[in-house]
């Protein structure tokens, strides 16, 4: 596409046992065909991370492109998708957006 693709960044404050995994499959299934991919770029555990998020927690961020395929994306669309993986991620794994 010649389009352009946007970059999102999400952290999430999930159960330590939750594998991050579960998180990029979930994101994935939030708009099959304009989640172009998702990964885990960073984790954040350990005593400091229980200290700040909770006994047995721990943060995965996430990076999400979309890839628009028919038009420019506006604020709305991306702030919809944004929505849905949010959703998505938090049925699928328990977990919330990191404040």
């Amino acid at each position: 596409s010649g389009l352009q693709a946007v970059e999102r960044d999400f952290a999430f404050v999930v159960d330590a046992r939750v594998e991050a995994q579960a998180l990029v499959q979930a994101a994935l299934g939030a708009d099959k065909t304009l989640i172009e991919s998702a990964r885990v770029f960073d984790q954040f555990t350990g005593p400091r991370a229980e200290e700040q998020l909770g006994a047995g927690r721990k943060s995965l961020a996430l990076g999400v492109r979309l890839q628009p395929r028919e038009r420019t994306l506006t604020d709305e669309d991306i702030q919809a998708v944004s929505a849905r993986i949010v959703e998505k991620v938090g049925k699928a794994t328990g977990g919330v957006l990191r404040g």
